[in-house]
């Protein structure tokens, strides 16, 4: 398939870039290493009138200590990142998800951390063709007036699909965004919306640049695994991450996050509370598994090539089993 029409652009500067985007506001999109991109433009998912290009911005791949955090580049690929000896040190979860992200050459060659993390969610009627879309008629993310996965839903289902989301939510990171207005920052967290039609907290003038994440005072075990029916090239069905420090052999902090459920990654913020001061044990791990599908048992839709049911359960599969890897990984 052709790609469809349409201007280029490959600034030298973020300020050029930034210029670029204030101009054609929501008609251009930015392109980063092009893996999904590129695949939604010939499938004609997407026609952006503008496409910019950030492969001339060389201060998008640092990656630097900056006093108590670490500073990863939004540009940076996700093999750089996966191979700086500050990420294998202090996040090796980070690593560990970067592994399941396509292949190596991906990895290598094309994918970029900050345009995983902003892979635009899924959904098993959208990303079709557009021959096949045809038939089905439009949904509420292609300007229909109804959600296909889900009859009657006032917004967008469509599913966050990236390995990097729940990690950096897990690790508290922090985004850096740049616009016409300036630079602001926000959390992981915060930075997706829950709604699959506008899925960032990104203004039709700003730029992801960096991803800040904070060294951890004192070591930290921690897990990502995710469910999928290939071992590469593939999509999590559900994926989920877990992060813990210890205090005298007893939890001091804690935080669960499942993905690959809906539009936004799933912080369990209630286990964060009941889980300090506790060892851990079959018990402790049971009630991850059991939070885990009651956080996403009403989010879940049938917009995926799983069904409903499988996914909810594998949500708590998942849970169950970052939890146990993480809190059991400190005393070994």
């Amino acid at each position: 398939m052709r790609l469809p029409a349409f201007d280029y652009y490959s600034p030298t500067s973020i300020e050029n870039a930034i210029q670029i985007k204030n101009e054609f506001g929501g008609s251009a999109v930015i392109l980063a290493g092009g893996t999904d991109l590129i695949v939604n433009l010939k499938n004609r998912v997407i026609a952006p009138s503008v496409v910019i290009s950030l492969k001339n911005l060389r201060e998008l791949r640092k990656i630097d200590l900056a006093g108590d955090s670490l500073v990863i580049g939004a540009g940076a690929s996700l093999s750089q990142v996966a191979c700086n000896e500050n990420v294998q040190r202090h996040f090796p979860i980070l690593v560990d998800a970067i592994k399941h992200i396509g292949a190596p050459s991906i990895q290598r060659h094309r994918g970029s951390i900050g345009g995983n993390l902003c892979l635009n969610p899924r959904c098993l009627f959208y990303n079709q063709s557009f021959f096949w879309r045809k038939g089905k008629g439009s949904c509420l993310r292609t300007g229909g007036k109804t959600c296909l996965a889900l009859e009657k839903a006032e917004s967008c289902q469509a599913i966050c699909s990236a390995d990097t989301a729940p990690v950096i939510v897990a690790l508290s990171g922090q985004l850096t965004i740049v616009g016409r207005a300036g630079s602001r920052s926000c959390s992981a967290q915060e930075f997706f919306t829950g709604k699959g039609e506008t899925p960032f907290n990104l203004g039709p003038d700003e730029i992801l640049t960096e991803i800040r994440i904070p060294i951890p005072w004192a070591p930290i075990s921690s897990s990502y695994k995710r469910l999928s029916y290939r071992s590469a090239i593939d999509f999590p069905v559900i994926n989920a991450a877990c992060v813990a420090t210890f205090e005298q052999e007893k939890i001091f902090r804690f935080r669960l996050v499942v993905s690959a459920a809906g539009p936004a990654p799933i912080t369990l913020k209630d286990l964060e509370s009941t889980f300090i001061g506790r060892e851990p044990s079959q018990e402790l791990f049971s009630e991850a598994e059991q939070a885990a599908v009651r956080a996403v048992e009403g989010i879940v839709v049938d917009n995926s090539i799983a069904s409903k049911q499988y996914r909810v359960k594998m949500a708590g599969v998942m849970a169950r089993r970052v939890t146990q890897s993480a809190l059991t990984a400190s005393r070994r």
